[in-house]
């Protein structure tokens, strides 16, 4: 048996050359309707939205989420030192491909995959979403039946929480201000539909756990939020959004705000340009006199640990299961069921059909 580890991310365009496949494939995931119909669409669309979104991007020069994360697999590598894997990144939305991730670890000989996303975070926009477009690469591969063990979620792994504790300390550090002034602290993931919700989404309960762990972890006593941010398009949205959240407190009389990226492993143009520039302004023009923010995970070690202690876990106890939803340990047979018995989640073709057992 030889177990080699998938890197499942984000993605994010590094040109402008990369702008509109980047939006074309992420529109086509999202978008509903019929597969031919959502490609067909999806072009012409991200065309459009390239017109408002390539100035951002060109703002900050462009995305760093993709050399961002060679830099952590790299990490990755060697923390784990002579206990390293083979390993491969695959990206939702841009190079390198979940094919390209499969074809380098078929070529070192693997045979069993531990999938590890980047999102300490459940959500079926993003772990989700690259559990699915990896197990379509293993159906074109003809590998639909390789044993693959499924890291969903690691919202309250005590190294993650000690990695986002030293970047909150970081941000409180970096933000002006008298000492006697609270800082508010406004832990700001990226938002989502609330029609996920309905479809069972564990992404919000996963955020708040963290959020409880971390302000434990820090003994934290100033005021804190959760706030939502980057809302997109006409549908309902998970509220409090960020703005809002800022505004209250404007109105209360708070002076310092932090903004605590809790849902970024890596800085992307939602930190670099929604945060940075566009908050920012909001916050100035709603009175708020001193406004910083904490860093994503990036290096930080506690976050590079937390992701070598997964893949050791993961390579150890391959046949172990959790629900994707709840993280409640289960039996093998549990996968083979269409819900989760305790949570209800109805689970994806990959968390049924694309795991066996290991003989």
């Amino acid at each position: 048996m030889t177990v080699g580890v998938a890197l499942l991310d984000f993605g994010g365009p590094q040109g402008p050359d990369e702008l509109v496949p980047f939006l074309s494939n992420l529109l086509e995931d999202v978008l509903p309707g019929p597969a031919f119909v959502k490609a067909l669409v999806a072009p012409r669309l991200a065309r459009a939205r390239s017109r408002v979104v390539g100035p951002n991007y060109e703002e900050i020069g462009w995305s760093p989420l993709v050399p961002t994360h060679r830099r952590q697999a790299a990490a990755l590598r060697e923390s784990l030192g002579d206990d390293a894997p083979p390993m491969a990144s695959g990206m939702l939305f841009t190079p390198p491909t979940m094919d390209e991730c499969l074809y380098e670890l078929l070529q070192q000989g693997v045979d069993h995959i531990v999938a590890l996303p980047m999102f300490p975070h459940y959500s079926l926009a993003t772990t989700g979403a690259a559990f699915n477009f990896f197990f379509d690469a293993l159906k074109r591969a003809g590998k639909a039946s390789m044993p693959v063990r499924w890291i969903p979620g690691y919202p309250d792994h005590p190294r993650y929480i000690d990695a986002l504790a030293n970047t909150i300390r970081e941000g409180v550090d970096r933000t002006p201000g008298p000492d006697e002034e609270p800082v508010h602290l406004v832990f700001t993931p990226h938002g989502l539909p609330v029609s996920f919700i309905e479809k069972g989404d564990p992404y919000p309960d996963h955020i708040r756990s963290s959020v409880r762990a971390v302000v434990e972890a820090m003994q934290w006593r100033d005021p804190y939020y959760v706030g939502w941010q980057s809302r997109v398009g006409p549908v309902q949205w998970l509220t409090p959004s960020t703005p809002d959240v800022m505004a209250s407190i404007a109105a209360e009389g708070g002076k310092r705000i932090c903004l605590v990226p809790i849902s970024f492993a890596a800085e992307h143009i939602e930190t670099l340009h929604e945060i940075d520039i566009e908050y920012r302004e909001d916050a100035e023009k709603l009175g708020v006199e001193h406004f910083g923010r904490a860093p994503a995970l990036e290096l930080e070690q506690g976050f590079v640990d937390c992701l070598a202690d997964l893949v050791r876990k993961g390579v150890r106890d391959f046949t172990k299961y959790q629900c994707v939803r709840c993280l409640i340990p289960k039996p093998d047979t549990h996968r083979r069921r269409a819900r989760c018995v305790n949570c209800k989640f109805r689970f994806p073709e990959w968390a049924r059909d694309g795991v066996q057992q290991v003989s």
